[in-house]
């Protein structure tokens, strides 16, 4: 009979050791990604922030546009809200290269914090529309009821 599996496990604990060159290799295959969505991003910001002004500056003219520098305003909050988004991609992006080109660890870590941010921001805002579509859809349902409809 075999004593083997009374014997003491041999744990190696030692960490395992792992170049800069492959911890960075994911990173730089979604650069052209990330950097592709930052630049999307930025257009895009562009056109709702000339939209807003437009609305702003001519919607309150206009007549039959009662609400139009209003929803001018609201245009150049949602401008910000997408530019910070893309501002993270964009300098995560020159992390992920500034990394590529120093194969160093700090950089990396540098890259990753952007990304953290990134996701952060994104995450308020998706709490923040959560909490903005329930109470639209509470006062969708309050005030017909109140007005008795």
């Amino acid at each position: 009979m075999n004593d083997q599996h009374y014997a003491t496990p041999n744990a190696d604990l030692k960490p395992e050791s792992t170049e800069i060159s492959e911890l960075i290799e994911p990173l730089i295959a979604t650069k052209i990604w990330v950097r592709l969505c930052s630049i999307m991003g930025f257009i895009f910001t562009f056109f709702i922030v000339i939209g807003g002004i437009g609305l702003l500056a001519g919607g309150s003219a206009i007549p039959n546009m009662p609400f139009g520098a209003g929803i001018g305003v609201l245009y150049l909050v949602m401008g910000v809200l997408y530019f910070m988004p893309s501002l993270y991609l964009h300098k995560y992006a020159g992390a992920i290269s500034q990394a590529q080109a120093s194969q160093n660890s700090a950089d990396v870590l540098a890259a990753l914090k952007y990304q953290k941010s990134f996701w952060k921001f994104a995450g308020i805002l998706v709490l923040l529309m959560l909490v903005f579509m329930l109470v639209g859809m509470g006062a969708a349902i309050m005030i017909p009821m109140m007005a008795g409809v």
